[in-house]
Parts: C-alpha cells; structure tokens; sequence
C-alpha cells in the first residue's frame, strides 16, 4: 500500500470516528488529492494562459470570523492580483459547552473554505501559535501527527518557535508572541519527525537569533528528508542578537541543506520596527539608502534569489489582527511583486507558484 493510499485509508477512519470525537464536528474534505491537484493546476494554468505570473501563498491564517467578513470580497481580488491558491493555517475551534474537551480543541473552518473554493485554498493544519503549542503541552502536537498522518494536509500551517512580539503587539504588551521554543527541543523534534515521516511540508516562525540558527542547522543535519520553510526571509528586529544573519551565512546554508526553504513574507521597503524603545529598519533585503531603503533589491540579495530561486516561496502573511483580508492582499502581493521584479524570468515563475507546487504535491510543475 502507498503512503498516500494509507494516508486516504486513515482520513476516513478519522471521520468515522477511530480518534476521540473533538469539541467541534469533523468536517470532511469533499474532494480526493487527485482531483484538489487537478483543480489547482487549471487555475494556476488559467494565470499563465493570460501571461500572469501567479502566486501561491504559503504563509497565511485565517479565523472564522476574518473570513465570514472578508472571504467572499476577496475572491475577485485574488482574480485580480494573480494568486492562484492561498493555504491558510486553521485556528483553535471555540469552547462547546455540550461537548467539553481537554486540551487543545482542533479547528475545521479551512476544511469548510476548501470545500467551498477546492480551486482557490489548500488546506493547511492549524497553526503553531495556541497557547497548548507555546506551553510545551502535549494536546496540539498529538492531535497534529494524527491529522498529518491521515493524508488529509498538503502542509503543516506555521508554527512558532522564535517569535519576537510585533510592532502593534508591543503597543498592546502582547507578551505572549513572546515565545521561545526550542527547535531542537522535544516538540520540535516530533514536528521534524512528522515532516520527515510524510513528506508533508511545514512553516516555522524562528527569528535568526545567532543561538536559533545553531538549533536550525542541527535540526537540518538530523533531519535530511524533512521540508522546512522558514518564514519571513531577511526580517531582522534585534540586529544585536541576530548578527550571524547575511548573504554569505544564506548562502551557506542553502548550499549546503537542500531541504531548507524560506518564504517571502516580509516587510516592504523602508518599514521600521519599533518596540521596547528600538526602532530598526527591518527587511534587510532592501538597498539602504542614507537613512531609509530604497524599493531595490539589496545586490546580494538579488544574488541570493538569482542564484537559489528553487528555494523561495510566496506568503502574505494574513491572520488575526491585520487589515479587511482585500486590502491586505493588495498590498502584500504589490510587495511580492516588487520582490520579483528585477529577477531573471525562470526566478519569477520558480518563487510565484512552481516551488510550492513541487512542495504540495511532490512532483515538478507542467503546465500540460
């Protein structure tokens, strides 16, 4: 038996009801992966046949309220933009009071989008930023290996490991996206395992710190199979405690780990960090200049994505707190695409949609 044969074996078992019955009802997936992938290629197909670059984003969340409100407006927006899939990472369902749980309670909203949109979002697990998940609990990881294991998820959403707090979250003494998790530590390794185990992808939050990029690079070593892709590449808000991070430190380890990739899902040009009176540029991928950036790719990270574009993917980085998810979107893909810009054509296509693609399904994109 196939692994992705076991993995629809195991997804129905889930369903009905081997795994204990969760606060919220199960929702199943109404398509098989066969025919989601066969869904995803003709819309990214339909972007190409119209000479746009599209892009699938493999950074974002989505709560059920942002998309009750701002789903349905979206949709023609992303027509609009070019993107052709987004994989949003799920939330915690709420409380039920007439079926109480302990510990983590799983959410199944982005089963519900997929079902309604199976051409537009791909289904992601919930995301690694639940209190069950920065207390080092158990309830989240488990119930994440029994999920991924049922061959239901194309990827695991991202999980936090470093997380410094945000600018808006500093203001408001959101302490607790303070978080710092061992990568190398025991839930860290069964999420590894899990990648490693499956071949399903994941996202990692984990801020360059100089101690953090040793955790990174022994996970890496451990790990050869897993597929990582750490998020919001060049960000850096502490550059005291991140003074390892530079294109030569990148190319190292690109050169030497295949299965590191990192998503662009960053600050635009001349965005500044302020929290805890530091107030830092932080995207480091922008040419200076004098105080503020210019809307230039720094040389040598233009080299960087010239000479690894098989190892970048898009995001937007939507979730809970930011702007109406249309205008989110414009402004985050107007990024992307300025990224892109002055990139050699086969970086724009590799960086839109055709890594992520080989990621989701495991074979190379073809457009026939």
């Amino acid at each position: 038996m196939t692994i992705r044969l076991l993995g629809y074996v195991l997804a129905a078992l889930f369903v009905v009801g081997v795994f204990p019955a969760p606060a919220a009802e199960p929702v199943t997936i109404n398509y098989s992966r066969p025919q989601l992938e066969q869904k995803w290629h003709a819309r990214i197909q339909s972007f190409l046949d119209r000479g746009v670059i599209p892009i699938i984003d493999l950074e974002s969340s989505l709560k059920r309220g942002n998309g009750e409100d701002y789903l349905e407006d979206a949709l023609p927006v992303m027509d609009e933009l070019g993107v052709a899939l987004i994989a949003f990472d799920g939330y915690q369902a709420p409380k039920n009071k007439n079926k109480p749980q302990e510990g983590y309670r799983w959410g199944y909203y982005i089963h519900e989008i997929v079902n309604a949109h199976p051409d537009r979002f791909i289904l992601a697990t919930n995301g690694g930023t639940n209190k069950n998940w920065t207390k080092g609990k158990d309830s989240f990881v488990s119930q994440t290996e029994d999920h991924v294991q049922s061959g239901q998820y194309p990827i695991m959403g991202e999980f936090d490991f470093r997380h410094y707090m945000s600018s808006s979250q500093c203001k408001n003494l959101r302490t607790d996206r303070n978080t710092d998790i061992a990568l190398d530590g025991d839930n860290g390794r069964r999420i590894f395992e899990l990648s490693s185990e499956t071949g399903v992808p994941f996202v990692i939050h984990h801020e360059p710190e100089d101690h953090a990029l040793d955790a990174l690079e022994k996970m890496l070593k451990a790990f050869p199979k897993v597929k990582v892709i750490v998020a919001h590449f060049g960000q850096i808000r502490h550059p005291d405690k991140e003074t390892r991070f530079g294109p030569d430190l990148v190319h190292r380890l690109l050169k030497a780990y295949p299965n590191l990739y990192y998503d662009l899902s960053t600050g635009y040009p001349g965005r500044y960090y302020k929290c805890q009176g530091s107030e830092t540029l932080d995207t480091v991928i922008w040419q200076r200049d004098g105080g503020g950036q210019k809307s230039t790719l720094d040389p040598a990270y233009k080299a960087i994505l010239t000479e690894f574009p098989g190892r970048f993917v898009a995001g937007t980085d939507y979730g809970g707190g930011r702007s109406p998810l249309p205008e989110y979107l414009r402004k985050k893909v107007a990024n992307l695409r300025l990224i892109m810009r002055d990139l050699p054509d086969g970086a724009k296509h590799d960086i839109g949609y055709r890594n992520a693609w080989k990621l989701l399904t495991g074979i190379s994109w073809n457009g026939t």
